[in-house]
């Protein structure tokens, strides 16, 4: 399940207790609530408990008492104490690499690795067999601006742009920036003076300069990478490092 939720466990009760040893509630991100942890203002603290935790995008223990004392997270009359464990289930990034050549294999290898579903684009046939990427949702002999008009598109997280030319990355990140949504992350390979001449013409395709600024190129962590095995981790450092809750998050 590629969703947004967290789980939260009622893992051990001590004394007096609404909600048993046990007892779960899962608490969606959209506000959805299946289950229970013995309902009354434990359960409201634990459902505001899970959304802070769904925010921050980490798990978290939860240790409280049963009582009306001053101060307690709680406030019941039943004098027992819960341990209550938040469990955070975030979505998997999915990529779309745009090319297929060495480069974009190493990086399938490892999003495979890392069970991360991913996309392949290329319009050469040599660089589009599904046989290279046997770990991918879908491999495709297209350029971008075509392969983006599909209604049925993955949600993708990343698109980047490990094509054979400047302009075969154009034709990917300049469509997908104006329609996926905002919280899409978007990178390059390649040098800045490469990066500065693309802006120029994704601007003259319509872009603004708040959109281009979304991409970072060259893309990777700066681990002086130089083999195709090499970029692609750090490439994949820097996807990993941008999911909600990493020590590293951003994508700068």
């Amino acid at each position: 399940m590629n969703r947004t939720f967290a789980l939260v466990h009622l893992v051990k009760v001590k004394g007096s207790s609404p909600g048993k040893s046990g007892f779960k509630l899962l608490v969606g991100i959209d506000g959805e609530l299946v289950g229970t942890v013995g309902g009354g203002d434990a359960e409201r603290q634990m459902i505001e408990q899970a959304v802070e935790a769904l925010r921050e995008g980490r798990s978290r223990s939860v240790h409280y008492e049963l009582t009306n004392r001053p101060g307690n997270l709680v406030q019941s009359l039943c004098g027992g104490t819960n341990e209550v464990f938040i469990e955070v289930f975030m979505p998997k990034p999915c990529l779309l690499l745009l090319g297929g050549g060495h480069v974009s294999q190493a990086v399938a290898k490892l999003c495979a690795l890392l069970e991360y579903p991913f996309v392949v684009l290329d319009d050469r046939p040599e660089y589009s067999k599904k046989t290279d990427f046997p770990e991918a949702l879908d491999v495709v002999q297209a350029r971008g601006d075509a392969y983006l008009t599909r209604k049925d598109l993955p949600n993708f997280s990343h698109v980047i742009g490990l094509g054979y030319d400047a302009e075969f990355d154009l034709d990917g990140i300049v469509p997908a920036l104006k329609t996926l949504p905002e919280d899409v992350q978007f990178g390059a390979i390649g040098s800045k003076p490469k990066y500065a001449k693309m802006g120029e013409v994704a601007l003259s395709r319509g872009l603004t300069n708040e959109q281009w600024a979304r991409v970072k190129c060259p893309v990777g962590l700066s681990i002086g990478a130089q083999t195709p095995g090499e970029i692609a981790v750090a490439i994949m450092a820097e996807v990993v490092g941008s999911l909600p809750g990493r020590e590293s998050h951003g994508w700068s």
